[in-house]
């Protein structure tokens, strides 16, 4: 069950998989009718991240109105490919996974792979499109390219721009374009720091501690793309392939997250391990607008509700999913100029982020990973260390809040 700070109970609902994950991204709503549907399931795709044995990637559904998880192998695969990070293309039908590769003992070697997933009930077409595993490879480098590409931690499909993928390892973020026959190959990198020493000592650690947090596409410029660099915030410029903007010092030590709003140009909100969320004017960024405190640990991810961008979710190791509220984000009464909804023991000018909930996980399990359902706005998914994946719906409460 999920507590808020009031002490109501907020119903959830878990289910343990037989391995563990640190990733999980929504599937996309294709259908537009679908969110319109409140039996519609909200379905999510995880990785595992099992060092000693197989991996597969698998679709979990979520039915709101039932309550009922339905699991599914869509790929079993993966092998010795621990998951590390995975995305799903705009069109859903292909998912790249970052990895780390459980079959190496000498050494930590990470890469990116791509996988079908046009067939959700993981049996294969004619010719195996569901059991295919393609792996990114960079043509045309030497081999330093290749040991680079090997400290790889994070791959994003560009939403904005059908068939752009960007990774970023410890030394380049490299945009690719997806060719005719369904394969990647890399077109422009541009280095992920100024400071080559530390790329190479970075690198040379290959470790999830440091390093390259997560990152997201600004979905207002197809061509920026954010994420975490040590404890900045990078936005790469994929025209260029420069780095166009540094936010320095972001967060203490490292930045673990960077997410643009999905409705807001210029703001994105961030975390990382000094335990804080921040919001950001990308356009201004010598301060945070607004920092939002309640973790204890490093938070390791963050994400706006792609509906109602006042709703924020945040993953932390300290053990939590925490469900907030941006009352500044609220819809505008044209009367008084405040918001709509504004909380009544706040004033309109103190720019307050309500917490609405916390999940706590069994035994503090660090959780790793959170993200809002694509078809239903009120259901969100969390993963823990653990294996264990957790969903929940936004109080009934806060849903009349919104929308009354």
């Amino acid at each position: 069950m999920l507590i808020d700070t009031l002490g109501v109970a907020v119903p959830s609902t878990d289910v343990a998989l037989d391995a563990c994950v640190r990733t999980i991204v929504a599937v996309p709503t294709i259908d537009d009718d679908a969110s319109a549907n409140a039996s519609a399931p909200s379905g999510f795709y995880v990785a595992t991240e099992s060092l000693r044995s197989t991996n597969a990637l698998k679709l979990i559904e979520f039915t709101p109105e039932t309550k009922t998880v339905r699991q599914t192998t869509v790929n079993a695969a993966l092998d010795a490919r621990a998951g590390f990070d995975i995305d799903v293309s705009v069109d859903g039908t292909v998912c790249a996974v970052s990895y780390e590769d459980g079959g190496t003992e000498t050494r930590r070697r990470r890469g990116v792979c791509v996988v079908d997933v046009s067939k959700k009930d993981g049996r294969a077409d004619d010719d195996g499109r569901a059991n295919v595993v393609v792996e990114l490879r960079i043509g045309g480098e030497n081999a330093t390219g290749d040991k680079e590409f090997e400290t790889v931690k994070l791959t994003r499909f560009n939403r904005g721009k059908i068939g752009g993928l960007v990774t970023v390892d410890e030394f380049k973020a490299r945009f690719w374009k997806r060719r005719d026959d369904g394969g990647f190959e890399a077109s422009t990198s541009a280095e992920t720091r100024s400071d080559a020493s530390r790329s190479e000592t970075i690198g040379g650690m290959n470790t999830t501690q440091d390093g390259v947090g997560g990152g997201s596409w600004d979905p207002h410029d197809a061509e920026a793309f954010g994420c975490g660099v040590d404890a900045d915030v990078v936005i790469f410029d994929a025209r260029s392939a420069k780095r166009a903007a540094i936010v320095e010092r972001a967060h203490a030590r490292q930045t673990r997250d960077v997410q643009y709003n999905p409705n807001r140009p210029h703001e994105l909100m961030t975390c990382g391990d000094d335990g804080l969320l921040k919001i950001w004017d990308a356009r201004s960024h010598e301060r945070p607008v607004k920092v939002i405190a309640g973790h204890s640990h490093w938070v390791w991810a963050c994400a706006y509700n792609p509906v109602y961008d006042a709703l924020l979710l945040s993953a932390s190791s300290d053990g939590s999913v925490r469900l907030w509220c941006d009352d500044d984000a609220m819809p505008v009464d044209p009367l008084s100029g405040h918001p709509q909804k504004h909380s009544s023991s706040a004033s309109p000018s103190s720019r307050a982020v309500r917490p609405i909930g916390a999940r706590i996980t069994k035994n503090s399990q660090s959780v790793h990973a959170c993200a809002w359902s694509s078809s239903d706005p009120w259901t969100y998914a969390s993963c823990a260390a653990s294996g264990v994946v957790t969903f929940a719906e936004v109080p009934r409460e806060e849903k009349y809040r919104i929308l009354l």
